[in-house]
């Protein structure tokens, strides 16, 4: 963050299917655990957030 001059970050869920490539999305979702992990609102939310500090 510092060598970029980054103020915040921010991490997300992601999407684990079938088609996700590496062998740790294969074992989950052979054991069922994949899905669809990623939320709207709170990508939007984050999304308005920084806006509002470029604009300002």
């Amino acid at each position: 963050m510092q060598l970029v001059g980054a103020r915040e970050h921010m991490t997300f869920g992601g999407s684990i299917t079938a088609h996700t490539p590496g062998f740790l999305a294969k074992a989950l979702t052979r054991q069922g655990k994949g899905g669809d992990f990623r939320n709207p609102e709170r990508i939007q939310n984050w999304a308005h957030h920084i806006s509002a500090e470029l604009a300002a």
